[in-house]
């Protein structure tokens, strides 16, 4: 790769070696460690007066690093939530109308809202910190094709849940407008109870690794010595995560009288079709979005993903594989070389089609789910494959056997899923599907959901009554 110039300052780009990911597990880009990026943080690092000590890390995304910090004041556990510089001040305005949404819908825990928040100035700017809740893995985390799924009744479970609080929010005149499986966020049980040496026995103490730069020089202060691998809740022998989840992170929600003039900032494969040819968002845009988190709770997927999907246009493309054309007064919608939508003639073009369909009812018939015992014996031969990382194969401790489960645990014809390929596809055939029952019910309920006309689409409320969510009758009776 050449390189560039960064674009915040002079240096060359990349800057930073790329670290093994793998081991390293979801984290931030290290190249927004300079002017209005990231701030810099290392463990034992103490923030707001004294009062937050960083004791672990807890994730990290485009915009801020999340860390796990004991508040000395109230002797608590908090997640301290480190804005880049950058967008300090627009999330700090944003942060008060989720705080004020958050507040009106806030009567049964299902919606987390900060504390106390502040601001430090740091090598890179001025950033914002928010003092959360400490809350368990994100529903993303937990159900993401090969690597983890969540168990069925379950899926329900916390589809039920955020589908309730998104009702709630209708029901205040607000949109969320950034409802994903990331923003779905399990629970823990009586995380307070525990201390700094808990945190340790359950999880392991940090793993870090250093942060190199391709010069050789030392990384300088506006970046962090090191890089340190987010917690792993499902590392410990000893489960503390709740059955029960919480809708987060609104920091772009809106007044549904005052819908955003521009593109919401939600990843594009859980945009709604009216919002990626340029509509305005509603309501029923969130509607959309929950009606992609759903599926991925049950499946593991997206419906609307791919490595190709990496703009609006091409996730229109994809949506009309699976929807057909879409509504003629959208035909004439442009896309820009971003694949972004314009209203400028001269900047874009009309949507160009990819070729063959692919019905929702067919993504929902062939969802995978775990055979029993986690063994699959077709009588078939198949070659051993070469093992990703010593941990691969080995199931989830048994303390998480109502929670999760793990496909590449899974043992078919004594080998192991292991990627996305023809011989991964015939392993997969050999796996069992989600009961022709529930795929109807769900087809059902999707089918309502994923349709062009936002008007046609059921409400949050309206999901509510649908018999997909109560196939487990007294598992939802708790939730009510």
């Amino acid at each position: 790769m050449s390189p560039r110039q960064h674009e915040d300052d002079d240096s060359p780009w990349p800057r930073f070696v790329l670290v093994d990911l793998v081991d390293l597990g979801d984290t931030e880009d290290f190249e927004r460690y300079g002017p209005r990026g990231f701030h810099p943080v290392h463990l034992g690092d103490v923030y707001g007066d004294e009062r937050y000590r960083v004791v672990h890390k807890l994730g990290a995304g485009g915009f801020s690093t999340v860390w796990l910090a004991c508040d000395g004041t109230e002797h608590r556990w908090v997640a301290l939530k480190i804005v880049i510089a950058e967008h300090s001040t627009s999330v700090y305005s944003k942060s008060q109308l989720s705080r004020h949404a958050a507040l009106q819908c806030a009567g049964d825990e299902e919606f987390v809202v900060e504390h106390p928040h502040f601001t430090l100035d740091g090598p890179n700017g001025r950033h914002l910190c928010l003092v959360l809740p400490v809350l368990g893995p994100s529903t993303s985390q937990l159900s993401a094709g090969f690597s983890s799924r969540i168990r069925p009744w379950l899926s329900r479970r916390a589809s039920y849940q955020a589908t309730r609080a998104l009702a709630k929010m209708h029901t205040q005149g607000l949109c969320h407008g950034d409802v994903t499986t990331a923003n779905i966020l399990f629970g823990l049980l009586d995380f307070d109870r525990y201390t700094e040496s808990d945190i340790y026995r359950l999880f392991g103490k940090p793993e870090m690794t250093l942060l190199e730069t391709y010069s050789g020089e030392r990384p300088g202060p506006g970046a962090p010595s090191y890089i340190v691998k987010p917690l792993d809740f499902l590392s410990s022998k000893e489960s503390i995560i709740s059955k029960d989840v919480r809708l987060i992170d609104f920091d772009q929600s809106f007044p549904v009288s005052s819908p955003p003039e521009r593109m919401l900032g939600t990843p594009v494969e859980f945009l709604a079709p009216e919002v990626a040819v340029g509509l305005k968002a509603s309501p029923r845009s969130d509607v959309w979005a929950l009606g992609c988190s759903i599926f991925r709770l049950r499946s593991g997927e997206s419906p609307f993903s791919g490595y190709e999907v990496t703009s609006p246009a091409d996730l229109m493309k994809i949506i009309i594989q699976t929807l057909g054309d879409m509504p003629s007064s959208w035909e004439d919608i442009l896309f820009d070389y971003d694949g972004q939508p314009t209203k400028e003639p001269t900047k874009g073009e009309p949507l160009e089609k990819w070729e063959g369909k692919r019905p929702i009812k067919d993504l929902v018939f062939k969802i995978r789910d775990q055979p029993e015992n986690s063994v699959v014996d077709t009588g078939s031969v198949r070659p051993e494959h070469q093992v990703w990382g010593e941990d691969e194969n080995k199931p989830y401790p048994q303390c998480f056997s109502d929670t999760v489960w793990k496909p590449t645990a899974t043992e078919i014809d004594n080998t192991y899923l292991y990627g996305y390929d023809d011989e991964t596809d015939a392993l997969l055939e050999a796996m069992p599907k989600i009961s022709e029952n529930e795929a109807a019910l769900l087809y059902d309920l999707l089918s309502k959901i994923f349709v062009y006309d936002p008007q046609k689409r059921l409400s949050a409320r309206e999901m509510l009554s649908h018999p997909w969510f109560h196939m487990d009758g007294l598992l939802l009776k708790e939730c009510t």
